[in-house]
Formats: structure tokens, C-alpha cells, sequence
């Protein structure tokens, strides 16, 4: 048993529930083979972060020790909701390793782990019980939500471009109340219900998102709208290789600038809330009003075809159906014919990329992915909190959606009328520009460069500050903080370091571990400000 003190300096909380709380001394986990032998199936050179579910009596493995070593940042976590396993702890040398933590989990401790460390790299040994699943999700959700900030010069350059494209755009936000929509999936199945599909079209609403809008062109048939909002480069060479030239493209602000060269439009801008603080303080300045499309779906809705899922519902179609949305391996294929895509290796580290077996609608196992399951989660949620539409998996193989019943594309539509929605939609866009502030937008990125220049000069002299220890650092702070270029750009980034930066700096000191963490937080963040200088600089260059 170690001794109370050896707990102080780094758990007190775990130090002072052995002082005052009643336990009965555990037994703790003493076989090391179950561990090694999931060690031996683990690819662990891919792993960030390991936890251990219940506390153990022997040494650590080797290659635990070994995998530690190597990288400062990977970092071990036990997990232990008996508060009398601390009590009969003896590995005290663990205690003493900055990068091994130990978590009493005296409540439902998956969302304060997601929290503390977030990343899509994470393997989890269930030595006792434990919902190593939801904690795969939470934390590849939280990973993909910093990944998003610790890179958003790439978001901020595509949002700043695409709002000088405003002019011209229509307001995306319209009602087709009682309409029938077909969201459309790029999913393998979708080869076959293209038929179905160009039966439909005089009697739905068709949508197509990313990979489908590629697929379904590619098979013939053009979408009543296309909508995108990936910012990276595989969005635009989807869409490149897609067929939709002239039809409505709703896009969010942070989508790909260079995907405006893969059609003509007309483009309707989406208010989404995905491109960010400068999406959002852009369009406040702008006065773009109005609520955004999609953040009810949840944290877990990462695709398009929520958000086409969530923009049908908003603009009053019922019922709404799906086509195409396998988010499964139908017939071991990942995409319908016509999507060129990359070949993945066998087992991508990332978490939200673990594949799985699941059940099809047809009862039988099908390779699907963790964040197919989550999306298909999350559209079984957004469909059962809206009893008032009905919806329908017109899908033809797949994971289907809980309590959506699965069915054939025509029967849904079978009482609806024909109606002429090309002209219909013609004349919704016609009426239907985009009011914004057109007049304020190059003041506004005036501003946010000098506020930029500023912010530079601050982080700078922070830095030295930090070095010297003095204490007019909290004023300089200060300062940083309350720059429009830190509210809009910056304090994101800001946030996400402070999550991460814990596993890159682990300290037994609690004082110099966070005096490293800011340090390297203020370099970071300079570093950061530069990029987003040349975003701006680069701007005034093609102006």
C-alpha cells in the first residue's frame, strides 16, 4: 500500500477522499496476461492515449514502459471508480511518472476524460467494466473539434474569400412546406435507385451532398440541389470529378474556395455555425440574421447529409426520405459506382475510423465504420425528436435508422402530385437574394489585420514576460484577450491548446509544468497570428 502522502502533490482530491471517506480495502487486477496478450493485437505506435480500466498489482509491461519513452505527449490513464483500490496501490514508481495519470471515477467519468484528453488515437483495456465505446466517441469528437480550431487559417481563408462572393448569392433559407425531399447519400446502394430516383423527381425535392453529388451526376441524374461545406482539398477534387453545372449550390461559408470553379450556380448561402467565430462575427457585422441550420443535430452530426437532413426539415418538407445513406461496406464497397476515392489502409488509427460489424436492414453483418454509426445515431435522434415529419429509408442496404421504417422509394411518394420544382425553385431564387452589408466587409478585414498586428506585438512581449517571471504579465494578458482579432481568430485556438498542451508538457511540478504549457501556448499562438497575417495579406494581393 502506498503511503497517504505519496497521493498529495498531484491528487489531492484522490488524498482527501482517503482521509475522510469510508472504503474497504480492494482487490486490485493481479493477472498482467490479459493485458499483454491485447497489447500483442494492439497497434500501439498509432496510439496517443491508453487507458487502463481498474488498477493493478503488477509491473507494467515493457512495451508499455518502452511506448511511454518514446514520445513525451503519449500518455497512460487508469481508471478506478473503487476508491479502496488507491488504498491498496503499491506501484508508487507509476506515481512518479508525469506522463501515467490516475482518475478516480467517483461519478460517469467518460465526458471529464473526453475533456482531458481529447484525441481519435485511443485504445482502452477493460480490465474492470467500462463504457469504453462512449469514450471512444466523446473524445474523436472533441479531437475533431480542435483539429478543426488548431487549423482554421485554412477555414479562415475559405470564409474570407467566400464571403467576398456574397454579392450575387441567394438567401438559402426558403419554405417548401408539405413537399416530399429525397436525401441522397453516396453510398453504394445508390447505383442502384438512380430509376427510382428519376421516377421521383416530379414528386420530391432531391438532395445531394458532397460524394453524392459526384455519384449521382456521374449516373445521370441531376440533383434539385447540391449542397457542400468540407473545407479540405478532397472536397474539391470530389467535386471536380461531379456533373452539376448549372443547378442551386448551397454552400457554407468554410467549403473548399477553390469548389466555386466546379459550377456556375446560382449559390445560396447556408447559415450553418460551422465555419466558426469568424463566420459568426462576420455575419453579425454583416447583419445576416437568422438562426443557423444544424447545430440541433448534435456533436456527433459530421456529415453533409445531416446537415441536407437538417435543411430539409427546416425548410418545411414532410416526409423525408433516404437514399443512398448506407454508411456501411455494402457489398464490401465504401461508395456508390462513379466516386473515385482513395484507397484506405486496412485499420486507420483514428477512432471515429474503426471499423466494425454491425447488422444490415436485411439482419445480416455488414462492415461499417464508428462514425457511420454515430451518424446513423444521429439521424435515428433528429427523426424520432420530430414525430410531425415522417421519414423513410429508401436505402437498399446498410444500417437503416432506428424506428425509420425501411421501404421502397416509390411507395412514400406514391399519393403525391407531380409538380414543375425546377420553375418553382427558379422563381424562390429569383426572390430570394441575400441581403448583407456588402458595404462594411473590407473595413471589417481592415480592422481585423491591424487588430492582428497588435495581438503579434502582445504575444511577443508575453513571451518575454514569461521568461522573466514578471508581474506585468497579467496586464499584457489582458490586453491580448480583449483584441477583436483574439475574439474572432484567436481565442479558439486559445482553448484547444489549453486541452492539449497537458500531454505535450507533462510535469510532476504543477507550477513549471504550467509555465512550459504557457509558454509553449504563446510561441503556438504566435505562430498562428502569422498565418493568419499572410491569409489577409494574400487577400489585399488579388484585391
Amino acid at each position: 500500500m502506498m503511503k497517504m502522502e505519496s497521493w498529495q502533490q498531484r491528487y489531492p482530491d484522490i488524498r482527501f477522499f482517503l482521509s475522510f471517506f469510508p472504503y474497504e480495502k480492494a482487490e486490485l487486477i493481479h493477472d498482467s496476461k490479459p493485458l499483454e496478450e491485447w497489447l500483442e493485437n494492439l497497434r500501439l505506435a498509432e496510439i496517443e492515449v491508453l487507458y487502463i480500466s481498474g488498477l493493478i498489482n503488477f509491473a507494467l509491461p515493457i512495451d508499455l514502459h518502452n511506448w511511454l519513452a518514446e514520445r513525451k505527449e503519449r500518455t497512460l490513464v487508469f481508471v478506478e471508480k473503487d476508491l479502496g483500490a488507491f488504498a491498496a496501490f503499491k506501484e508508487e514508481k507509476l506515481l512518479q511518472n508525469p506522463q501515467i495519470h490516475f482518475h478516480y471515477a467517483q461519478e460517469d467519468p467518460i465526458d471529464v476524460l473526453a475533456e482531458m484528453f481529447p484525441t481519435d488515437r485511443l485504445a482502452i483495456f477493460e480490465g474492470k467494466p467500462f463504457d469504453g465505446a462512449l469514450l471512444k466517441r466523446k473524445s474523436a469528437s472533441l479531437s475533431a473539434l480542435y483539429s478543426d480550431v488548431l487549423y482554421s487559417h485554412k477555414i479562415v481563408e475559405n470564409v474570407t474569400t467566400n464571403f467576398q462572393r456574397l454579392k450575387g448569392c441567394f438567401d438559402a433559407r426558403g419554405k417548401f412546406e408539405g413537399v416530399p425531399a429525397v436525401i441522397c447519400g453516396a453510398g453504394p446502394s445508390l447505383s442502384k435507385a438512380i430509376p427510382a430516383l428519376e421516377n421521383a423527381k416530379e414528386k420530391a425535392l432531391i438532395f445531394a451532398g458532397g460524394s453524392a453529388i459526384t455519384a449521382l451526376t456521374q449516373l445521370g441524374l441531376q440533383p434539385h440541389f447540391a449542397m457542400a461545406l468540407d473545407p479540405n482539398d478532397e472536397e474539391f477534387d470530389r467535386l471536380k470529378q461531379a456533373h452539376f453545372f448549372e443547378g442551386p449550390f448551397l454552400f457554407a461559408p468554410r467549403l473548399h474556395r477553390h469548389v466555386f470553379c466546379t459550377s456556375n450556380g446560382p449559390f445560396g448561402y447556408l447559415k450553418s455555425d460551422t465555419g466558426g467565430f469568424i463566420e459568426n462575427f462576420l455575419e453579425k457585422e454583416l447583419e445576416i440574421s437568422g438562426d443557423p441550420i444544424g447545430p440541433d443535430l448534435g456533436p456527433e452530426a459530421f456529415s453533409v447529409t445531416t446537415l441536407a437532413l437538417a435543411y430539409a426539415f427546416a425548410m418545411g418538407c414532410n416526409p423525408i426520405l433516404f437514399a443512398g445513406v448506407d454508411l456501411a461496406y455494402t457489398g464490401g464497397e465504401r461508395y456508390a459506382r462513379g466516386v473515385k476515392a482513395e484507397k484506405m489502409r486496412a485499420q486507420d488509427p483514428s477512432a471515429l475510423e474503426e471499423r466494425i460489424m454491425r447488422k444490415d436492414i436485411h439482419g445480416k453483418d455488414v462492415e461499417t465504420l464508428l462514425k457511420w454509426v454515430m451518424e446513423a445515431e444521429c439521424i435515428s435522434t433528429f427523426a424520432k425528436k420530430h414525430p410531425e415529419v415522417q421519414f423513410f429509408n429508401c436505402t437498399g442496404g446498410g444500417l437503416g435508422f432506428a424506428e425509420v421504417k425501411n421501404t421502397a422509394l416509390d411507395e412514400p411518394l406514391a399519393n403525391f402530385s407531380s409538380q414543375d420544382f425546377e420553375g418553382r425553385i427558379h422563381q424562390w431564387i429569383q426572390s430570394s437574394p441575400l441581403h448583407f452589408r456588402e458595404e462594411k466587409l473590407f473595413q471589417i478585414f481592415e480592422n481585423l489585420e491591424s487588430s492582428l498586428e497588435r495581438c503579434e506585438t502582445l504575444c511577443l512581449e508575453i513571451i518575454r514576460l514569461l521568461e522573466k517571471e514578471s508581474g506585468k504579465l497579467v496586464l499584457h494578458q489582458s490586453d491580448f484577450v480583449d483584441e477583436m482579432a483574439y475574439s474572432w481568430l484567436l481565442e479558439g485556438i486559445d482553448i484547444a491548446l489549453s486541452r492539449i498542451l497537458f500531454r505535450y508538457y507533462p510535469h510532476l511540478d504543477p507550477n513549471e509544468g504550467k509555465r512550459q504549457r504557457e509558454m509553449a501556448k504563446y510561441h503556438e499562438l504566435k505562430r498562428q497570428i502569422s498565418k493568419f497575417k499572410n491569409i489577409f495579406n494574400k487577400r489585399k494581393a488579388y484585391a
